[in-house]
C-alpha cells in the first residue's frame, strides 16, 4: 500500500508488508510474495525483528483531529487517539516526514539508484573500518552480516 506499515509482517523471503494487505493480496493473486514472487504463504508471516519495530513505532505522526493537530509517535498513536471521543477509524494520521521524501526499499530502486545508496553504505562502512578495525572493511561487513542474522534469530 506505500503507506506505513500497519501490523507489519515478514516473509519467509524477507520482504515487510502489513499483514491486512499481504493478506489480501496472497488471496487475490495466489501463494507468491508480491516483491519477488517467491512461494508465501499466510501460514509462513512472521513479526518482524523487535529492532526494526521500535524504528518503526519511533516515526512521528500528526494527529488529524481538528485543533489538536499534535505530534505522536506511532507506538503511541492509539493511546493518543483514545482521548479523542469524535474518532471512529484508527489509521488517520499523516506521517511527519522530517527527511525530505520517504525512502524506498532498496531493492525496488533502480540499479543506478541502488548503486548511489549503496555508494553511502561503503563509505561510512570503509570509515568505521579505519577507525576501529584497522581497514579490514571484510571482517566489518561479515560483522554485520553475522549480527544481522543473531537478531533474527534471537528475535524467533
Amino acid at each position: 500500500c506505500d503507506h506505513i506499515l500497519a501490523d507489519p509482517v515478514e516473509t519467509t523471503c524477507s520482504h515487510l508488508f502489513c499483514r491486512t494487505c499481504i493478506l489480501k493480496c496472497l488471496k487475490v493473486m495466489g501463494s507468491y510474495c508480491p516483491a519477488c514472487r517467491y512461494p508465501c504463504f499466510p501460514t509462513d508471516l512472521v513479526s518482524p525483528v523487535k529492532s526494526f519495530l521500535n524504528i518503526l513505532n519511533s516515526l512521528a505522526v500528526r494527529c488529524p483531529v481538528k485543533e489538536c493537530d499534535e505530534e505522536v509517535l506511532l507506538g503511541k498513536y492509539c493511546h493518543h487517539l483514545s482521548s479523542h471521543k469524535e474518532v471512529k477509524r484508527k489509521e488517520i494520521y499523516t506521517h511527519v516526514n522530517k527527511g525530505g521524501r520517504a525512502r524506498q526499499h532498496l531493492l525496488s530502486l533502480t540499479r543506478r539508484a541502488q548503486k548511489h545508496r549503496l555508494r553511502e553504505l561503503k563509505l561510512q562502512v570503509k570509515t568505521f573500518a579505519e577507525k576501529e578495525e584497522g581497514g579490514d572493511i571484510k571482517a566489518v561487513c561479515l560483522t554485520l552480516f553475522l549480527l544481522a542474522l543473531r537478531a533474527r534469530n534471537e528475535h524467533r
